[in-house]
């Protein structure tokens, strides 16, 4: 169990009462902070991991089944960053029961805010099409606060006990055919 933190905004939307007082987390990722955003006329949750800032990414409606459906990204997410299927289905899993809270992290609050900037930029400028294709976009920015966490992806596997991903090897895929890095 772990507590699903959403701001104000994302609880009026899904018609929900915080818990006071969630139960301490009992998953790798820890406690996930979830708001609203609207990008290019369309809706959609941005949640981050606290220790991790790990961002995943769904469609804002139907809002009564987004803790369901973000244990499903959440599970897509992990296998994109190449988490072992078991790993990533336990953790999805651990997401199955989660605790609706109010967000209460002025940290969390500017990483959703950065990666909120990033999700309008890559819709806008046509990177990407989806909300799982903004989820893998968001594992490959660097979080600049706190310091510590650099690349999501490497905290991420880290939390599970694996080395980090070759951003190279990463980036490359993102470049035009023919154009080396250095």
């Amino acid at each position: 169990m772990t507590a699903f933190r959403c701001t104000a905004k994302l609880l009026k939307a899904m018609k929900a009462t915080p818990v006071a007082d969630p139960a301490p987390a009992d998953n790798r990722l820890g406690e996930w902070t979830a708001n609203l955003i609207r990008a290019s006329h369309i809706q959609l949750v941005l949640a981050v991991s606290e220790p991790t800032r790990l961002g995943v990414v769904i469609d804002a409606a139907p809002y009564k089944l987004i803790p369901e459906r973000f244990g499903h990204a959440l599970f897509k997410a992990l296998l994109h960053l190449e988490i072992p299927a078991d790993m990533a289905a336990a953790e999805a899993e651990s997401m199955r029961d989660v605790q609706l809270a109010s967000s209460n992290s002025r940290s969390v609050l500017a990483t959703l805010n950065q990666f909120a900037f990033h999700i309008e930029s890559d819709l806008w400028h046509g990177q990407a099409a989806s909300a799982r294709e903004l989820t893998e976009r968001l594992s490959e920015v660097v979080v600049i606060k706190p310091k510590h966490i650099g690349f999501p992806a490497d905290r991420v596997r880290e939390a599970f006990g694996l080395p980090p991903i070759d951003h190279r090897r990463r980036l490359a895929a993102y470049l035009p055919p023919g154009m080396l890095l250095q």
